[in-house]
């Protein structure tokens, strides 16, 4: 098991927990059979979106693993939506998020409060008390962090919240925004964008080497052919040989190739 301290839990109960979250969520949660996962939008009015979210249903309840800088923030959100629906949020404030491979073992004779699939992949993310969660090195979580963001899985934090549109950071293609189910907070903004197809920005995974990595929100700029591109970090991941991972999003179409990347002056060759 990796230890994943980025990330946090939250758990719905109640009878109307799945039309609840159906209703806030980009995702067909109502679609999910019993252990079944799907990654969704939690997004503002204005269809940028607050929070990535995997929904997982074990049994009568719907676990969201999400960061964890964000999880306090939106479970008050969503309680203020809950009116008179029969549905109990709590963030699991005393449990750990953990990460297994495909060859990993599956956690048996440890107690698991829930064991989630991760969508098209090999991997799970099992939430369980801190006091049975083991700490791993830091080379570990790093090659589970490399591992997300070639898959096109960030978590947003709280500088990157609220940022952008899913369609600019590709979270449409991570299966994570259902096109035909009904409304959510920012769903005719999202659509709109999608049957238009007036998405100016793109994300794009870059790997480099500079002097500092960029942090999220840091602009950077991608160079093609001598002209530069404005593009922001929207999350990284640095190698225990100094690389960077960076998953920016950038003007720059998704056809040309990103020769350079340009950073507080200095420069590297982008791969």
């Amino acid at each position: 098991m990796v230890a994943l301290p980025y990330l946090s839990a939250i758990r719905f109960s109640g009878t109307d927990a799945g039309d609840f979250l159906h209703n806030q969520l980009s995702a067909d949660v109502l679609a999910l059979s019993n252990g079944e996962s799907v990654f969704g939008c939690y997004c503002e009015p204005k269809g940028r979106v607050l929070a990535l979210m995997l929904v997982g249903m074990i049994d009568n309840d719907y676990y969201i693993i999400l960061s964890g800088g964000l999880a306090e923030s939106v479970s008050r959100r969503l309680t203020m939506y809950v009116m008179r629906s029969k549905v109990s949020i709590e963030v699991l404030a005393d449990q750990s998020v953990m990460g297994l491979n495909e060859d990993s073992p599956s956690g048996d004779g440890v107690f698991l409060t829930a064991l989630i699939p991760v969508p098209n992949s090999g991997q799970q993310l099992a939430v369980m008390p801190r006091s049975t969660a083991a700490e791993n090195e830091i080379n570990l979580l790093t090659a589970w962090k490399f591992s997300e963001l070639e898959r096109g899985i960030f978590w947003l934090n709280p500088e990157t919240s609220g940022q952008f549109l899913p369609q600019m950071l590709g979270f449409d293609q991570l299966g994570a925004v259902n096109f035909r189910k009904g409304c959510y907070p920012g769903q005719e903004i999202v659509a709109r964008t999608h049957y238009l197809g007036k998405v100016k920005r793109h994300p794009r995974l870059l790997n480099c080497k500079l002097p500092a990595s960029p942090e999220p929100m840091d602009k950077i700029s991608l160079i093609s052919d001598g002209k530069a591109y404005d593009s922001v970090v929207a999350d990284n991941v640095t190698g225990e040989d100094g690389s960077n991972c960076l998953l920016v999003v950038t003007r720059m179409e998704p056809d040309q190739r990103a020769e350079q990347i340009e950073f507080q002056g200095n420069t590297a060759d982008a791969c």
